[in-house]
């Protein structure tokens, strides 16, 4: 070990330098060997030693309910911040339970989960980190955030609830226990709001978005609920088509030494009221038959993303004041400009989740470029939402619906891609499964790099594959044969054209999928 010579004649070594420089400047009690030293036999995994404890029996009871025994029983390092019977008496009580037996399963995980902070953080360490990273945020089992307050001499508050001094430090082999006298509870995240709120789980806003939505497996709150011995899988809601809206998830990966292995991920919602939501996607409702029941469901994914996105403020939580008196420019997560509006606008301010807020506004933004380009324009009819999705799925909408892209867009219907057995999600043929550069190359060749008014439609036409990969045009714009054959019939005048005089850009609609030369 490296050492240094302070001149009183015996060398010593770096790290008993840098502890005490550490205890000088932040206070602390105790030094690096009264917590690592052997003086102090760990004698047991975590759970043992929560079971052994008197203060915490209903603590550990309810960690035997919830499933989590597992978790900390052996392996991995953690901290546990663990309720006192007292405390966990006092919840039950306000909340009507008898005991922990009561409680649902679910939640019960939940709030468990809330109390056990990823690695071994005795308060020495706690005071440390803080000092050097100015860190407060850490993140729990169960991948929400809790906020660890060291500011205090001598003291350590967990969501402003201070540890108690004679429990704190409590050795284990796979990690430390801090005793607390109250029962932490973990905001719900966004999607939850969501889900949870009659008005907002039925608004035009949460419907919409629905039409975007994915979901994905949730390793860290999936667990054997009923004790057969087999996990029960848990999906939490994804919305891959909003680009950078997270509901469900509150953490992004990093393994950077000043974090826990994530970083916060916030997400401010503006959601329009019903009224003034529905009058902006009148129009696109109207083209659905009136037979449909739902129609708002039958409306594209893509439309529904267009329409969405400006109302997202990513990485940010932003309250009703900050959005009033902000002087600089506020961009949603499509970098859309959003107006900074009057006091007014707002029906409900703040509803707070564990990660974001939501506002809720009775104003609609203008309608986004991508709506005001030609695709933007085609996403309101129902019948092309499998086209859109293609484009979608290929990654080319952002390049494509815009105001100014140059193109012409021969728009297959849902029922072409029902007839060849195309299936955009899976992108299979027939059931077979299509290459990227395959399925790129189908979608392509509906697209060519010129505007093409109905008297333009003659001749041969270059696809976005290049002149290897044409489009026969004939029959005075009304029919067109793609390179691999398919003769497709064209819905003449066009469905849609974007701005300008000339217009740029035109989506005409055909009956056939124009599949290319494979």
């Amino acid at each position: 070990m490296a050492k240094l010579n302070l001149g009183t004649g015996r060398p010593v070594p770096i790290r008993t330098i840098f502890f005490l420089l550490v205890c000088f400047t932040i206070g602390c009690k105790k030094g690096f060997n009264d917590y690592y030293g052997d003086k102090s036999p760990k004698g047991g995994f975590l759970f043992e030693k929560i079971r052994d404890d008197p203060h915490f029996s209903i603590f550990s009871k309810a960690l035997e309910r919830a499933g989590l025994v597992q978790y900390i029983s052996q392996g991995g390092l953690y901290t546990v911040f663990a309720p006192t019977d007292e405390a966990f008496l006092a919840f039950l009580n306000r909340n009507g339970y008898a005991s922990v037996d009561d409680l649902p399963v679910d939640r019960l995980f939940s709030i468990l989960s809330f109390h056990i902070v990823n690695n071994m953080w005795y308060h020495y360490d706690l005071k440390v980190r803080f000092a050097t990273y100015q860190q407060k945020l850490y993140l729990t089992r169960n991948k929400k955030f809790v906020n660890i307050d060291v500011t205090s001499a001598d003291s350590i508050k967990i969501n402003g609830v201070a540890v108690i001094h004679s429990l704190r430090d409590i050795d284990a082999a796979n990690g430390v226990i801090h005793g607390i006298g109250e029962v932490l509870l973990p905001l719900p995240n966004l999607e939850e709001v969501l889900r949870n709120d009659p008005a907002l789980a039925n608004s035009t806003f949460y419907r919409l978005m629905q039409l975007t939505a994915d979901s994905a497996y949730d390793r860290f709150n999936s667990y054997d609920r009923d004790r057969d011995g087999r996990m029960d899988s848990v999906f939490f809601k994804t919305y891959p088509l909003l680009s950078n809206v997270y509901t469900s998830i509150e953490f992004r990966q990093n393994t950077a030494p000043a974090n826990q292995g994530g970083d916060p991920l916030f997400t401010t919602l503006l959601i329009p009221t019903n009224q003034v939501l529905d009058a902006f996607i009148a129009p696109a409702l109207a083209r659905i038959d009136n037979s449909v029941p739902d129609k708002i469901a039958a409306l594209s994914p893509s439309y529904a993303e267009a329409v969405l996105e400006a109302y997202f403020i990513g990485d940010t939580i932003v309250t009703a004041n900050e959005l009033i008196n902000r002087t600089r420019v506020l961009r949603s997560v499509n970098s859309e400009i959003i107006p900074v509006t009057p006091d007014n606008i707002f029906i409900q301010k703040n509803i707070v989740a564990s990660n974001g807020t939501i506002q809720l506004i009775n104003t609609v933004f203008p309608a986004s470029p991508a709506l005001r380009s030609a695709l933007g324009q085609a996403m309101l009819d129902p019948e092309l939402s499998s086209f859109m999705a293609a484009i979608q799925a290929a990654g080319l909408m952002g390049n494509l619906a815009t105001t100014t892209r140059t193109g012409t867009y021969l728009a297959p219907t849902n029922a072409a891609f029902q007839e060849i057995g195309l299936d955009v999600k899976k992108r299979t043929l027939n059931g077979a499964l299509l290459t990227s550069t395959q399925f790129n190359n189908i979608v392509r060749h509906h697209i060519i790099n010129e505007n093409l008014a109905p008297a333009g439609l003659t001749g041969t036409k270059n696809s976005d594959l290049g002149n290897t990969q044409t489009l026969v045009f004939s029959n005075n714009g009304t029919r067109v044969i793609s390179a691999g054959g398919v003769i497709a019939d064209i819905l003449q005048p066009e469905i849609s054209k974007g701005p300008g005089n000339p217009p740029v850009g035109y989506v005409y609609k055909v009956n056939k999928v124009l599949l290319p030369l494979q």
